[in-house]
């Protein structure tokens, strides 16, 4: 059985033995075309081979695409046989993400071949792509009577402040068409919905959780705004739920010191959504956990290069949503890529506080390391409490004295310390009973 040729949109493998190069061709073929057909079992004039199936065959298959082909995919990896029973496997891809990369390594298919591309071709095949900006072109569907007309004259005020705007207020559709954010004479275009409409274009999710797992959560809040509200509303859940150090420097009023340099957060959570993918369907998401503070973001960062090329000035910004990140320099509320994150580094480094970035399956992901972490060193008979508490949330206090072997009073003292430390929380249950959730 032969079942044609490969082409710009299909590649053959003679076997899973070969899955790196297969991906690799995935690869190619997603940054050129954005879909195709890989086959395993097929010889590279066409003829089906065959290959040994199994189950393991094809969730190992799917395990390997789906570790080492960056961003995920839509794939199916699905098993076929020949008239004359030879068996073989087809993979239909396609996504909208490029770049792609397959082990790190990112290719571009070029006559029905697998070429390298180097980091020149891959920033000036990213610029080309333009980021989401088709997507900040579209229309939205809102017209532009749906704005917060407010906020919008308080933006041009800001930005003709700050002297990067020379424009002047004059009605709302004709700044929102010199700004480029109007679609026709009546909507706006997906960029203008979510800077400045009031129906809630944009959500994020402020989660504050009990311990470092995802497992407990103390509050949940699903915030829908548009961008500037919902930095705002960003800004101010971190602000409420860090550690404050309050310093003695001989003036009147004591100065207070947050645990994280409000100047390092702020510029990572506008930096979030300055280049989110709006049109993901994934929320936004700030959650606090007990040693970190992590910021959730959907889409991509601008492969290859990561935030630290930026920061070191060795790569020049390249923007996702072109538009918005427009809008959101010209009044101050982000500057240039490489500034922002320059200044959330530095600020970092002056208050020795850790922290980490990557790219997950469906977005980019920053954490702050929180230091009390670092102070949580429990005694062995807290330790044990501890231990005793996590076994048994309905454990009374009196019981872990007898089981413990230490006084109600001592008891007492630890459990106090681990909530200061938030490694516990005590809640009741709507029957009045007490129950402790260790972290």
């Amino acid at each position: 059985m032969n079942i044609g040729k490969e082409t710009e949109f299909i590649e053959f493998c003679e076997s899973t033995e070969d899955r790196d190069r297969g991906i690799e061709s995935m690869s190619s073929i997603l940054n050129k075309h954005g879909k195709g057909t890989l086959y395993f079992g097929v010889r590279d004039n066409g003829d089906v081979s065959g290959q040994t199936v199994d189950d393991s065959t094809l969730s190992r298959l799917s395990r390997d695409i789906a570790r080492d082909l960056k961003p995920q995919c839509r794939y199916s990896v699905s098993e076929h046989a020949s008239p004359d029973g030879k068996r073989f496997i087809e993979v239909e891809f396609s996504g909208s993400r490029a770049p792609y990369s397959a082990g790190g390594r990112y290719f571009i298919r070029c006559h029905g071949e697998d070429r390298l591309m180097d980091n020149e071709t891959i920033r000036q095949y990213y610029k080309n792509i333009a980021g989401y900006s088709g997507w900040e072109k579209a229309d939205s569907g809102c017209s532009f009577k749906n704005i917060n007309e407010e906020q919008l004259k308080a933006y041009v005020a800001n930005a003709r402040e700050k002297g990067r705007l020379a424009l002047k207020y004059t009605a709302a559709a004709q700044v929102l068409s010199r700004l480029g954010l109007m679609f026709n004479e009546v909507n706006l275009n997906n960029a203008g919905n979510v800077l400045f409409s009031r129906n809630g274009p944009v959500r994020v999710r402020l989660v504050r959780f009990a311990g470092a797992a995802r497992l407990t959560v103390i509050s949940l809040h699903v915030f829908e705004g548009n961008v500037f509200e919902c930095i705002d509303a960003s800004m101010n859940f971190l602000s409420s739920n860090i550690d404050l150090k309050f310093i003695l420097d001989g003036s009147v009023r004591r100065k207070e010191e947050p645990e994280i340099p409000r100047e390092a957060y702020r510029e990572i959570i506008v930096n979030a959504f300055s280049h989110g993918d709006y049109s993901a369907g994934t929320d936004f998401e700030l959650g606090i956990y007990s040693d970190r503070v992590s910021v959730y973001s959907p889409g991509i960062f601008p492969r290859p290069f990561t935030p630290q090329d930026f920061a070191d000035r060795e790569s020049e910004p390249l923007p996702l949503n072109p538009a918005i990140s427009d809008i959101l320099f010209r009044n101050g509320t982000a500057e240039q890529a490489s500034a922002g994150f320059e200044r959330a580094f530095r600020a970092c480094r002056e208050k020795n506080v850790r922290y980490e970035y990557a790219e997950t399956t469906t977005g980019f992901r920053f954490d702050f390391f929180r230091k009390r972490a670092a102070r949580n060193k429990t005694p062995s008979t807290e330790k044990k409490i501890a231990q005793l508490l996590k076994e048994d949330p309905f454990m009374t206090e009196k019981e872990i004295s007898e089981k413990c072997g230490v006084t109600l009073r001592t008891v007492q003292r630890y459990i106090k310390k681990l909530k200061e430390a938030w490694l516990l929380l005590q809640v009741k249950d709507a029957d009045g009973t007490s129950r402790n959730i260790m972290s």
